[in-house]
């Protein structure tokens, strides 16, 4: 993937999650496969931080608010579950 389809694809999950708007199943699922770099089906808070851009501090925020069950990973549902509500 080209490093702006990345950035693009970023941009879209900050908004949404800083607006509150919802991503499309697929949309969603194309920036949590573009955070999870090893393809594990867990998005680590070093994959997180490497992906988000708004400062180390905002993004350990966020980080902790998508890991609802407090495992140090996002999964693709609790990822889904913050963005599409």
């Amino acid at each position: 993937m080209k490093w702006y389809m990345v950035f693009l694809i970023v941009i879209a999950m900050c908004l949404a999650v800083s607006t509150g708007a919802a991503l499309s199943d697929q949309a969603s699922a194309d920036v949590f496969k573009t955070m999870d770099k090893n393809g594990d089906g867990k998005v680590t808070a070093q994959e997180y931080l490497e992906a988000c851009e708004r400062g180390k501090g905002k993004c350990t925020e966020e980080f902790k608010w998508f890991d609802r069950n407090k495992d140090g990973g996002i999964t693709l549902p609790e990822y889904e579950g913050k963005v599409q509500n």
